[in-house]
């Protein structure tokens, strides 16, 4: 009988995860929105000034409890299998390959949105085990396929959890169906096909992400913006917010503004 290990790289991300949701809830004040952007969360316009860590951080940030609840049965249902089949590290290149993917999906398709959650890591997992289970041939089994109608039907309801986006959805699916074909080392011409449709994902996403490195003059929030990087002068954080205020001022096509506005609060 197989001895299995429990899934610590899977409990570590849902503590983190319940970590940061405690965060926001308890210094959160009137914007919840603002300050799941000061821990993190996916933020358009900030990835462009410099924040390329947001899409990976995002999904570690989730603002309501019962988002929070969905996705961590959702990983802790299907994370584990993956834990196991392939490892920590290989599991959590998967996890979070997805996330990024998903993330450059939003940044390419969607404007200046802010997101949170792990769906789109998620997603991935959902896809890497539908390739798993169709590599394999275990699609025939009953249990396989009702272990994969159940991991669908919980990501499917996380379609409708509020600051979730389908095109982050899309985009982890596409990775993590990708990444975990090519560590599928049992079936060499499989890997080499997923292998040639991951090249080309990489060029298309690419390709519109360049494009999509623009904020829409409707969606220049200077507000939050200043709040934001206000709340990181507080903290201690002078010199990035700064930094991200001269960005920003530059991506805008403004003429110092909001680094005026931060000087002006000192």
């Amino acid at each position: 009988m197989k001895n299995f290990k429990k899934p610590y790289a899977t409990i570590v991300i849902l503590v983190l995860c319940v970590l940061v949701n405690m965060g926001i809830t308890f210094t959160g004040g009137d914007n919840q929105t603002e300050t799941a952007i000061l821990f993190g969360a996916y933020y358009k316009a900030f990835v462009c000034a410099g924040e390329y860590w947001r899409l990976l951080s995002c999904g570690l940030v989730h603002i309501s409890l019962w988002h929070l609840f969905m996705n961590g049965l959702s990983l802790m249902n299907i994370g584990t299998v993956f834990e196991q089949r392939f490892g920590i590290i290989r599991y959590l290149v998967i996890l979070s390959g997805s996330i990024i993917g998903g993330s450059l999906f939003m940044f390419a398709a969607e404007g200046n949105t802010v997101a949170v959650g792990l769906s789109g890591g998620l997603y991935g997992l959902m896809g890497g085990y539908i390739v798993m289970v169709m590599a394999s041939g275990n699609y025939k089994r009953p249990e396989v396929i009702s272990q994969l109608i159940r991991i669908i039907l919980i990501n499917l309801m996380i379609n409708f959890m509020p600051g979730v986006g389908v095109m982050a959805h899309l985009g982890g699916l596409l990775t993590g169906m990708v990444l975990t074909a090519l560590f599928l080392k049992e079936y060499p011409q499989f890997r080499m096909r997923m292998a040639i449709a991951g090249v080309v994902l990489c060029l298309v996403t690419g390709y519109f992400v360049y494009k999509g490195n623009v904020i829409r003059e409707d969606q220049k929030y200077l507000l939050t913006d200043y709040n934001i990087l206000m709340a990181e002068k507080k903290i201690g954080l002078d010199n990035h917010a700064y930094k991200m205020a001269q960005n920003l001022d530059h991506l805008y096509g403004y003429m110092d503004t909001l680094t005026s506005m931060l000087e002006v609060s000192q």
